[in-house]
């Protein structure tokens, strides 16, 4: 079921973005400078930077409700190493962790950063 994880996940990351347009966020809220034409570059690369951001959570909000809804056997959350590239014998960042720091300073920076700022390029030209 691993394919249909990585899939859901990305189509969970691409309702967000879909759905940011009802976000409560007005073009007049996010600041004077507007985007006069936003190019077509400038979408996708603010797109891509979203959806690449929110992908881990996604995938392990997915697999974690997999698991809890009987479907697999055990939660299997996404590996994520240190360092890049990782170095041959490091292990994955804990599970403990990833709850405790990364997941919420990713969210942070989704929520407070990368939404508005593709509210205003996608919607705000």
């Amino acid at each position: 079921m691993k394919v249909e994880k990585q899939f859901a996940a990305l189509v969970l990351c691409l309702v967000v973005l879909w759905a940011s347009r009802f976000a409560p966020l007005s073009c007049e809220a996010l600041g004077d400078h507007r985007v006069e034409a936003p190019s077509w570059l400038a979408i996708a690369a603010v797109g891509v930077l979203l959806t690449v951001c929110m992908y881990p959570l996604a995938h392990d909000a997915v697999s974690f409700l997999t698991c809890r809804l009987g479907w697999e056997a055990g939660f299997d959350h996404l590996k994520i190493y240190p360092g890049d590239p990782p170095a041959p014998n490091a292990r994955p960042i804990s599970l403990k962790t990833k709850l405790l720091l990364l997941y919420p300073l990713d969210l942070a920076t989704v929520i407070f950063f990368l939404l508005p700022l593709w509210t205003k390029v996608a919607y705000c030209g």
